[in-house]
Parts: structure tokens; C-alpha cells; sequence
């Protein structure tokens, strides 16, 4: 589909694209002309814009850091932190050095729903901020003190 088309599905739609959508909404624009133009000859028809099939069981590795792995594995196996160290040190002669790290974690947690729990979990409780604190505080402590003495 070009940029600025739009495909007929039948008399009372027609499918575009986001961008054209946002742009025929704009009085004077090309593609408000276009629309106009297209609304003519079909006067009932409705804008729809094509939408991506996004699988829900889809496997993600967000937040499998290394981090984030040494604290699942402290918490579930901490017998393992040993040999987590040095899965690492030995990956790093590897080409793509986390991959093999991934690797290892998954085959020894080989069920995706503990990990994937254990992360919503520590997300949740890492999205309310210390009492005292702002969230803007947790996220980036203060480090350029010369800031403050130039203004």
C-alpha cells in the first residue's frame, strides 16, 4: 500500500493508513482532498486503518538482564550464582556473549511463567517510589552539582 492510498474494502469502508488518517483531518491538506474526493463517490464511507495481529503468547526476554538474572537465581537457586559467574566469564569469548548467558538461564529455568511472574512482580513493586522520595529522585539521582551554581 502506498503512503497516501486508500484501498477500497467496500462502498461503506476504506481501508489507510495511519498517517493518512491523521493528515485528512487537517483542513487543505492533499490528503483531506483526497478524502473528500474519495467521500464523493462513496458519501457513506468510513476510514479504517489496517491493524497488526500481535500474538499474545509471544516469548520475551524484556527483563532478562544479567542483573535481573543473579537476583532470580539468588532467590530461586542461589547454589547456582557460582556457576552463573562463570557462564558469564566463559561467554565472553562468545560472539554474542548474553545469548549464551540467556541460554544457560533458560536451561535451567525452563519454565517461562516463573521468571515472567517473578519480573511483573519486581516491575510493580519497582514502580511505587520510597516513602520520602519522588519518583523523578528513584530514577536519576542528583549528579551535576556545578548545575546549580551557574544558575
Amino acid at each position: 500500500m502506498k503512503k497516501n492510498a486508500i484501498v477500497t474494502i467496500d462502498e461503506t469502508t476504506a481501508r489507510v493508513t495511519k498517517a493518512f488518517q491523521k493528515q485528512a483531518r487537517i483542513f487543505g491538506t492533499e490528503e483531506y482532498k483526497t478524502w473528500k474526493a474519495y467521500r464523493q463517490d462513496f458519501p457513506k464511507a468510513q476510514m479504517v486503518t489496517k491493524t497488526i495481529k500481535k500474538n499474545s503468547n509471544k516469548r520475551t526476554y524484556r527483563n532478562l538482564t544479567y542483573v535481573n538474572m543473579e537476583l532470580f537465581i539468588s532467590v530461586n537457586k542461589p547454589e547456582l550464582l557460582d556457576k552463573f559467574e562463570s557462564e558469564k566469564k566463559s561467554a565472553k569469548a562468545q560472539e554474542n556473549p548474553y545469548r549464551a548467558v540467556l541460554a544457560w538461564f533458560l536451561e535451567q529455568f525452563p519454565n517461562y511463567d516463573d521468571y515472567k511472574k517473578f519480573f511483573e512482580d519486581k516491575d510493580k513493586t519497582a514502580a511505587t517510589p520510597a516513602e520520602g522520595s519522588t519518583a523523578a529522585e528513584e530514577e536519576a539521582p542528583a549528579e551535576n552539582v556545578e548545575f546549580d551554581k551557574a544558575s
